[in-house]
C-alpha cells in the first residue's frame, strides 16, 4: 500500500511540475513591438541625400493567427500593419536617409507571414517565430523600381516561455525581413534613381 502511495505521489509531482513549465497564453496575443536595428548603420552623406516615403503594408496573412501552441491558434490582437510600416520609417531614417511625406519614392508592400509556433517540453518549451514580407519601391509618378520578398526568423527556449519572450521573439523575426530588406534589398540604389520630382 505504501508503494503504490509513494507511486501516485511521484507520478501527481511530475504532472505538476510539467503543468509548471507548459506555456500559459491567453484568447489573443498583444501585436509585438519591433527592436532598435542591430544590422543597419548610418549610410552618411550619400544616404542623407536619398528620400523616402514610407506607404501603406497590408496584412496579407492566410489567417489572423500570430500563434501556434498546442494546435490552439492564437490571433493577434492590434494592427500588424501599422507596427510594420512604423519600423520601416523607423529603419530607413537610422540608415540616415530623409523620411518624408510627399515628392518621394515610396515604399509600401505586404504582410506574408508573421507567426510563432510554440513546442512545450520538459524542461524547457522552444518557439520559433517566422516573418516574410513583399516590399515595393514605387517613384514619385508610381513607376515600380523595386519589388522583392523577404524573412526574417528567431528561435528561443526557455523552462518558463510565456507571452512576453514569444512576443520578442515575433520582433526578432519581422526585424530581421526588415533589415534586409533596408540592408540588402537594393533598395537604398534604386531610390537615387526614383528621384522624380
Amino acid at each position: 500500500m505504501r508503494h503504490k502511495l509513494q507511486t501516485c505521489i511521484v507520478i501527481l509531482s511530475g504532472c505538476l511540475l510539467l503543468a509548471g513549465c507548459a506555456p500559459e497564453f491567453g484568447l489573443d496575443m498583444k501585436v509585438p513591438s519591433l527592436p532598435d536595428p542591430s544590422g543597419i548603420s548610418d549610410g552618411g552623406a550619400e544616404a542623407a541625400s536619398l528620400r523616402v516615403r514610407i506607404g501603406a503594408f497590408s496584412d496579407a496573412r492566410p489567417s489572423s493567427t500570430i500563434a501556434v501552441i498546442d494546435g490552439r491558434e492564437i490571433p493577434a490582437q492590434g494592427s500588424l500593419s501599422l507596427v510594420v510600416q512604423e519600423a520601416f520609417q523607423r529603419y530607413f531614417h537610422d540608415a540616415g536617409m530623409k523620411v518624408v511625406m510627399l515628392d518621394a519614392p515610396i515604399v509600401s508592400g505586404e504582410i506574408l507571414e508573421w507567426k510563432a509556433r510554440i513546442s512545450p517540453g520538459f524542461p524547457v518549451s522552444e518557439a520559433t517565430a517566422s516573418a516574410k514580407i513583399r516590399v515595393e519601391l514605387k517613384d514619385s509618378q508610381r513607376h515600380m523600381l523595386f519589388r522583392g520578398v523577404f524573412t526574417g526568423e528567431a528561435t528561443g527556449s526557455h523552462p518558463l516561455l510565456d507571452e512576453e519572450k514569444v512576443q520578442q521573439l515575433l520582433g526578432l523575426a519581422m526585424a530581421g525581413a526588415i533589415e534586409r530588406a533596408v540592408r540588402e534589398g537594393g533598395i537604398q540604389s534604386r531610390l537615387s534613381q526614383g528621384r522624380i520630382e
